[in-house]
């Protein structure tokens, strides 16, 4: 029987000394620590390889110092420390070794402390950097880059940025971090930041994605303290409007039909590339809602130009009216409800998803109210331009066009001629047109952002 409880005893030493001790996740060597009645004692002079600043040591005291987020000035004959100046911590001398000038100290001790997480397993005792918490993310456009700050409030273990490939952007992955929540998300309402999104990925990371309106070219990181910077440096002028030309109809819808079987399809395209091609080096960046063959609904043409934090959307088409192929001239329209027959009817004729819905015509009006002051302001540009270039005008009016209600931003629908006028027809066949509407186009767009 004593055999057998010497045999117990001495299995429970051996597991007991088996331990390891960790210091953030890292085994530390067994001569950089003291075991004593079943205590463990850790130099504290190995705080150092988690950036800690060791001052002062003496049989008296001894300073511990990390960045500017932590201090503790220890005294343990006098039993106490003093926490970052403030704060103090009543100790037990016999929680400390003084040995040849350097202090050990016992691990719940030095982890009350130094501001560590300290907890024992089977395997081992770990003493780790408490879980910072993120408290903040934001991003800000400075004059020649976009700014994203996250604040913590400690220093994170570590972080790794990656490069999206879906979508321009980054992930950062940020370790030693816990959210509060369990997930954050915030919308930016500018051209070259859309959303920056934070979720907890595993117990002691996170991981934060920036997703951005535009490529970006580099970035230049910072960490301090408790805060993670990144400078992202934009392939684009942050100072250029953004232009969404939309032409209009596409694929299986033709749109309207000449005498001569033209379609407006692909002169709405036309005049768009070239009115492109124009701007191209005029400080102002244009992106079309297609530049091939295809069909967009008219929510999603809205939607890129929303994603592209458009400064002004314009919906190019061209009209037709077979009871009389001698009607001809240009019309511009805005966004607003409208008791015009005519212009209801024009509404009508390229809506798909609003006819005659009154609840959402009357929505829309309300959330664009700030816009359509610079809708019709673009409009009459356009119609000078017109004017000025010998085109018969008929009108601007506001109508209920769906493309132009669902943009957040200054938005008009420009119907260039009658295509059912043979003249008309002819003159975009042959490309005087398409030259023409789109040099109209263009000018317009110059003084609209008063650009030389």
């Amino acid at each position: 029987m004593r055999k057998l409880l010497i045999s117990i005893f001495l299995l429970i030493t051996l597991s007991f000394f088996s331990k390891e001790l960790y210091l953030q996740w890292k085994k530390v060597d067994n001569n950089n620590y003291i075991e004593k009645n079943n205590n463990i004692f850790l130099n504290i002079s190995y705080l150092e390889k988690l950036g800690y600043i060791i001052m002062g040591t003496s049989e008296n005291m001894f300073i511990l110092k990390l960045d500017d987020t932590w201090s503790a000035v220890v005294f343990p004959k006098a039993e106490v420390a003093i926490i970052n100046s403030s704060e103090s911590i009543s100790l037990n001398s016999e929680d400390f070794m003084y040995i040849n000038k350097k202090y050990f100290v016992k691990l719940n001790i030095l982890a009350k402390i130094a501001n560590l997480e300290y907890f024992k397993n089977s395997k081992g005792y770990y003493l780790n950097y408490k879980l910072a918490k993120l408290k903040s993310i934001d991003g800000f456009l400075m004059k020649d880059r976009l700014r994203i700050i996250m604040e913590f409030s400690a220093k994170p273990e570590k972080f790794e940025i990656y490069p999206l490939t879906a979508v321009p952007g980054y992930l950062i992955k940020v370790f030693g971090v816990e959210i509060p929540e369990v997930s954050f998300s915030k919308e930016f309402n500018n051209k070259f930041l859309s959303r920056i999104k934070a979720m907890q990925h595993s117990q002691k990371e996170i991981w934060v994605t920036i997703i951005l309106g535009a490529e970006a070219k580099k970035y230049t990181k910072l960490e301090e303290n408790g805060r993670i910077m990144l400078d992202i440096e934009m392939t684009e002028d942050f100072t250029k409007p953004v232009v969404v030309i939309d032409p209009g109809h596409g694929a299986f819808d033709p749109g309207a039909l000449g005498y001569l079987g033209t379609r407006e399809k692909d002169m709405a395209l036309k005049v768009a590339l070239k009115t492109k091609e124009i701007l191209k080096n005029k400080n102002i960046r244009v992106y079309l809602t297609r530049d091939t063959d295809k069909f967009i609904e008219l929510y999603n043409r809205a939607k890129i130009a929303n994603d592209l934090h458009a400064d002004l959307f314009i919906s190019i088409h061209l009209n037709s009216y077979l009871e009389n192929r001698s009607v001809r001239g240009s019309e511009v329209y805005y966004f607003s409800f409208s008791d015009d027959k005519y212009a209801r009817k024009i509404a009508r004729k390229e809506n798909l998803d609003m006819n005659d819905n009154k609840d959402i015509i009357q929505s829309r009006v309300i959330e664009k109210k700030n816009s359509i002051p610079e809708s019709k302001k673009m409009a009459e540009i356009l119609k000078k331009y017109i004017e000025k270039n010998k085109i018969p005008f008929r009108s601007t009016n506001a109508a209920e066009f769906a493309v132009l209600a669902y943009t957040k931003c200054p938005a008009v629908l420009f119907e260039l001629e009658f295509l059912s006028n043979p003249i008309v027809e002819v003159n975009f066949i042959s490309g005087k047109y398409v030259d023409l509407f789109a040099k109209i186009i263009a000018e317009s767009i110059m003084e609209y952002f008063n650009v030389k």
